[in-house]
């Protein structure tokens, strides 16, 4: 019997030790992030997040949120290269031809930037992977699953279904030379999602971020972008983009949605002549300064008022980037 109470006080003892090590560890988190530069390896990415996973749990949630910053900040420090512009070609070159031929000669990988040939080497740990950016050019990008993992799972419910449904969204860029990539199906579905993501949370701390996205894609599926209009006048079924018209027609037949409320509005806006249009939906003299000049600019002011929606130009869409990590960034 002595020495089973001696085991036991030992156990105390090593657990104890090891709660004080968690401790003393948790608090040199933030600096060891900080420490994380171009020259580290992706060793050291994974030993951080390894950390986070046990430090999380006893972090407030302005803690949570304080350091998933410096997990921002940590990942922008790693992927920090500086190439010749004879290497960004290189590197561009490689990793298109290395798609389409996988036994790509090794001559023209040590053509490459030291950097990146250890970063492709290693390309998928520590959730690093390449993706073609709006402007074609390819780069390094911490993947948005990332939060998703790491952080989401100590966060509430509201903060953690959202930053998983984003990184889900986000899995592959949304825009390609400043045209979108997914159906009028998908958009449907994440208008929907974000609609009723309010309903359900509405004091989530990503409250102003769901509202963000519920009208961006609500003005995606009703008008589209300078780029890709759903419509050039609005006059009738035939005058709208097929894809978006049923989805809308769909949308119609909801009930308890303001989504389903704007999707009739546009049935009825589509089926007014400008006469109706003039006589029920007047524009500032403001608005029609800018509308006037074509029938189609005013046609969308009109229907933007109608349905109260908010315009988004494609050159405004990234100072309130929403549409590459899990969470919004500015």
């Amino acid at each position: 019997m002595p020495e089973l109470l001696h085991s036991s006080n030992d156990n105390k003892k090593n657990i104890t030790q090891d709660q004080q090590n968690l401790t003393f560890d948790c608090q040199k988190l933030p600096q060891e992030m900080q420490q994380i530069s171009p020259q580290r390896t992706t060793f050291a990415l994974e030993q951080i997040n390894k950390y986070l996973g046990m430090c999380l749990p006893d972090m407030t949630l302005a803690q949570k949120k304080d350091i998933m910053v410096k997990s921002d900040q940590m990942y922008a420090q790693f992927l920090t290269i500086n190439r010749t512009p004879d290497q960004q070609k290189a590197f561009e070159t490689y990793v298109v031809d290395k798609a389409q031929i996988p036994n790509i000669q090794q001559t023209f990988f040590e053509k490459l930037n030291q950097r990146d040939q250890y970063l492709l080497r290693h390309q998928g740990q520590g959730y690093l992977e390449i993706v073609e950016a709006n402007d074609g050019h390819l780069v390094y990008r911490r993947s948005p699953q990332y939060l998703a993992n790491i952080f989401a799972p100590f966060f509430p419910e509201a903060e953690k279904v959202f930053m998983q449904e984003l990184a889900q969204q986000n899995k592959e860029p949304l825009l390609s030379n400043n045209k979108f990539k997914i159906s009028a199906q998908e958009i449907t579905r994440r208008a929907l999602f974000w609609e009723n993501y309010l309903k359900h949370y509405p004091n989530t701390s990503y409250q102003k971020d769901a509202s963000y996205l519920l009208k961006f894609y609500s003005t995606l599926l009703f008008i589209g972008t300078e780029i890709q209009p759903v419509s050039t006048r609005y006059e009738d079924n035939l005058d709208i983009q097929i894809s978006n018209l049923m989805e809308i027609e769909a949308l119609a037949k909801h009930k308890n949605s303001r989504l389903a409320d704007q999707a009739r509005k546009f049935l009825t806006f589509i089926a007014m002549n400008e006469e109706q249009r003039e006589k029920d939906i007047p524009l500032s003299a403001k608005v029609m300064d800018t509308a006037s000049q074509s029938e189609h600019d005013l046609a969308v002011a009109q229907l933007a008022q109608f349905l109260g929606l908010t315009l988004f130009p494609l050159s405004e869409i990234e100072k309130r980037n929403c549409f590459n990590d899990a969470i919004c960034h500015d």
